[in-house]
Parts: structure tokens; C-alpha cells; sequence
């Protein structure tokens, strides 16, 4: 009854009050000094003060935050582009927390973790918590630093986090700090490094460098997030990122490779230090008897694809041509194989008059490993230099998998990762044809254990991340003492 009264007052005032005006009618509960600017920030702040007073105003903010979407909206409703507006739009990289030396506190390296909820999260997010959890080899402090104005409840993500094996405990074994709201400066040893996981970061991560004694950050670099956007402002502010200070630490080898093939930011010709990782692969290799029994027994085969049609590089247009093309040239018959989409947001593919591709439900971690083993053939795609984590994870638990080449993401090198991956250039007719050879392929189930089996790539944590990782790290995080 309370969360739905809360859930009922935050959406009436979403309609009724801008952001900008809840924002400062909330620091004006907390902060007297706080001046409001309008009629409507004066009215918002009797309210909240009213709630405030009953005990309401944490329930109330949570329910608010639960609320907002996680990118703000390309035109403001009213079309009066303001400095809060803009500062959203441009994922406040000239808006950021104030940051200040505290000489109580002890060296840390903050890790900064962007947005998330559950709902959405993905594996490059798995790579940010592994590598905060890695850290603390250093023998150094380590923080994740949630930076993002995002709902943010510790009690309710330490629950959530279960469903994530290696990743069960991350909320006690770190340090926590949640500063999207940014009541009070965020304060750091002079002695803190700064982690970088995601473009915008980068900014603050910067920021954080400038007030200490080191003279670069780190950048956890997943992918080149400049190619996310067109020729933008964010796809201009993203690519100045890579020329900052840093020591770069790649996640997958064919993307670094692009990094320093072409010099991006100047990584080659600057001389910067870097490296790479392999994000760990959440495969389910059954074993060899069950895994042929159950694929023998099956009634109907399974291809799946990757369905994610809000987020361009992974090419839905493409994907969902090249099914409904190799549906109606009779590569596969609805009768001998369903067509499942997993991923983000609705993308139905309608492969035959009548004949329509079902969408899974989006899935936690323990589920996902589970519903792997069921799949025969899997279909993804990725303009990016980096492999994805899709194809590993199908190709490492049996099934078979095509993909994109793109730049240093080579046939060579996919295939040398694993001969259960089918690389097609990014045309329709290369992947129609890829898609045709991986149903002669997945009659093979000897053949795709043994491969799957074969996979060069991690399969945990502990593959990943080791002693060269280590050692990167050693050598450029100079531990030392905070003066007391």
C-alpha cells in the first residue's frame, strides 16, 4: 500500500514539477541555503517538506528515480533547450560532481560505474564489477563510485545480485558510495586513482586525476564508443575521450588491435601503456552424452538471434532480413525450427505470412547460462571491432554460431577462437549464406561438442584476469599512505 501511494505521488509530481524544480526542492529540504528560482520550485519544496515530515520523502525518491529513463529524450517537451537539458543530452561530461581532497581518507582507486538496473544489464557491466573485484589484488582500496542520478537501493541490489554468479557479494566486498544525487562534494585521498568503464566517465575520471598526485587514469576501454553515435556531439566528445591521459586496459585482444592499427586518440604514436583481457564467456557445456541426447530428442530445433533494436551497432535491420530471407528461401522449415529473439526491447521478425519470430524474456545471469545449452544456431551481429560476448558464449556450450567481420575482427580471428563460429561479411547475401552452411553444421553434434569443447576463451573470472593483469597494474598504481 505504501510503495503504491509513493509510486502515485512521484508520477503525479513528474507531471506536475520540471526536474530541474524537484531536484531543487529536495536539496532545499536538506540545505536551507538552497535558493529556488520559480513559483513551481517553492510549491515542490512544500510538498516534499510535507512528505518529508510523514517519512515519505525516501520512498518517494526511489519511486522518482525508478521512474526516470535511463537516456533522457532527444527534444525537451516544450522545445526550450535549457542548461540542465543539454547537460543530460550530453551526459553531463561539462556538468560534473564536485570533487574534493579529504586527507582522512586512504588511497583508493574508484571504480566509476555508470546507470543500470537489472532489467538491462549486460556483460560489459560484468567486465566493470569483475575488474573493481580484481583490483583489490593491488592491495589498494577499492570504490565503486555510482556517478549516475539512477535509482539506487543497496538492500534491494545485494538481492539482486545473487542471480549473478562470481558476482554474489560485490556490494559488501567493495566500498559503495552512490553520489548521483551530488548533495556533498565527492571527497578523495590525493593519493586516488580513477577508473574509467564507460566514455563519459572518462570526463570524471579525469577530473578526479587533476587533483592528485598521478598524471593519468585508468580507462577500462569495451568497445570504441565513438562508432555508438553518428557524426554528433556525443559522437565528437566521445572520441576526444581516447586522446586524455591514461593507461588503457582493452577488453579483447581485436579490439586493441584497432586502437593501435589506427592510432586512435594516439595511443601508438604517444607511446601509452595498455593491454588486454578476455571477458569470461557464460557458457553451459553440458556434458557430452546429455548434451547428444537431449539435441537427438529435441521435437523442433532453435535458432536464435540477437534482438536488440534500440541499440543500432548490433544491426537488427540486417539480422531480421537475413531470417525472414533464409525462412522464405526455404533454408528452414517453421515446421522443423522455431526462431527465438533474445536481447533488448521488442523485435518480433516476421519470417513467413504467419509465421513469427517469439521473443524471449529478458533474463538474470543463472537463467541466461541455463537457456544457452538449448540453442542450435545462433545468429548475432555487432558493428564493432569487438567480438561480443554473444558468439562466445553460444559457441562455447555447443551451439553454432554467425557473425559479423568487421576491421581487426578478421574471419582468422574468430575462427581461431572457435571453429563452432561462422564468420560472414556484413552483407545479406554473405549471411544468408553463412546461416545455410550453420544448419548443414549443427547436424554435426559430435562435431559441435568438440569445438565447443575446444573454445579459446576464458570460461571464468580467474581465466581472464591473472599475473600479467597484475602485474600491468603494479607497476602503475604506486600504493602509499595517506598521511593521518
Amino acid at each position: 500500500m505504501r510503495r503504491r501511494l509513493t509510486a502515485a505521488l512521484a508520477g503525479t509530481g513528474s507531471r506536475l514539477f520540471g526536474h530541474q524544480e524537484l531536484k531543487q526542492s529536495y536539496h532545499k529540504v536538506f540545505d536551507p541555503n538552497v535558493q529556488l528560482q520559480s513559483y513551481k520550485s517553492r510549491l515542490a519544496y512544500l510538498c516534499l517538506s510535507a512528505a518529508h515530515r510523514f517519512g515519505l520523502l525516501a520512498d518517494l525518491q526511489s519511486s522518482y528515480l525508478a521512474g526516470l529513463p535511463l537516456v533522457p529524450a532527444i527534444a525537451p517537451p516544450n522545445h526550450i533547450y535549457d542548461r540542465d537539458f543539454l547537460n543530460l543530452r550530453l551526459n553531463r561530461v561539462y556538468d560534473l560532481p564536485d570533487v574534493e581532497i579529504d586527507e582522512r581518507r586512504p588511497q583508493t582507486i574508484n571504480v566509476l560505474v555508470p546507470a543500470f538496473d537489472f532489467k538491462s544489464l549486460s556483460a560489459g557491466f560484468f567486465g566493470v564489477f569483475q575488474m573493481a573485484l580484481f583490483l583489490r589484488k593491488t592491495g589498494v582500496n577499492v570504490r565503486l563510485v555510482l556517478f549516475d542520478n539512477f535509482y539506487f537501493n543497496i538492500s534491494e541490489f545485494r538481492e539482486k545480485i545473487l542471480k549473478y554468479p562470481s558476482m554474489e557479494k560485490i556490494f559488501d566486498d567493495l566500498e559503495v558510495e552512490y553520489i548521483g544525487e551530488r548533495r556533498a562534494p565527492f571527497r578523495i585521498s590525493r593519493y586516488d586513482y580513477a577508473v574509467a568503464t564507460v566514455w563519459y566517465s572518462a570526463y570524471f575520471a579525469n577530473k578526479i586525476r587533476s587533483l592528485t598526485d598521478n598524471d593519468r587514469f585508468i580507462y577500462l576501454i569495451q568497445d570504441y564508443e565513438t562508432l555508438f553515435y553518428p557524426a554528433n556531439s556525443l559522437h565528437a566528445i566521445a572520441d576526444r575521450t581516447y586522446e586524455m591521459d591514461y593507461h588503457a586496459i582493452f577488453s579483447s585482444e581485436s579490439l586493441m588491435t584497432f586502437f593501435v592499427k589506427n592510432d586512435i586518440g594516439g595511443i601508438k604514436s604517444r607511446n601509452m601503456s595498455y593491454t588486454f583481457f578476455n571477458n569470461a564467456c557464460s557458457a553451459n557445456l553440458l556434458a557430452k552424452e546429455i548434451f547428444i541426447q537431449r539435441n537427438r530428442s529435441k521435437e523442433k530445433k532453435k535458432i536464435v538471434f540477437y534482438s536488440r533494436p534500440v541499440v543500432d551497432r548490433n544491426m537488427f535491420e540486417l539480422t531480421a532480413l537475413a531470417l525472414s530471407t533464409a525462412f522464405r528461401s526455404g533454408i528452414f522449415d517453421p515446421e522443423e525450427w522455431d526462431c527465438v529473439g533474445m536481447g533488448l526491447g521488442e523485435g518480433v521478425v516476421e519470417l513467413l505470412p504467419g509465421v513469427r519470430s517469439v521473443s524471449l524474456p529478458r533474463m538474470d545471469l543463472s537463467t541466461y547460462i541455463e537457456e544457452v545449452a538449448s540453442f542450435d544456431i545462433c545468429l548475432t551481429l555487432m558493428a564493432s571491432p569487438h567480438p561480443s560476448m554473444i558468439p562466445m558464449d553460444l559457441a562455447a556450450s555447443g551451439c553454432v554460431v554467425v557473425t559479423n567481420t568487421f576491421k581487426t575482427k578478421t574471419e582468422d580471428y574468430l575462427q581461431g577462437l572457435s571453429r563452432n563460429i561462422i564468420p560472414a561479411a556484413p552483407g545479406l547475401d554473405e549471411i544468408v549464406a553463412a546461416l545455410e552452411l550453420a544448419k548443414l553444421k549443427s547436424e554435426n553434434l559430435e562435431e559441435r561438442y568438440r569445438f565447443a569443447k575446444a573454445m579459446k576463451y576464458p570460461r571464468s573470472w580467474d581465466q581472464s584476469l591473472g599475473a600479467r593483469h597484475l602485474d600491468f597494474f603494479k607497476r602503475r598504481v604506486s600504493v602509499r599512505q595517506t598521511r593521518t
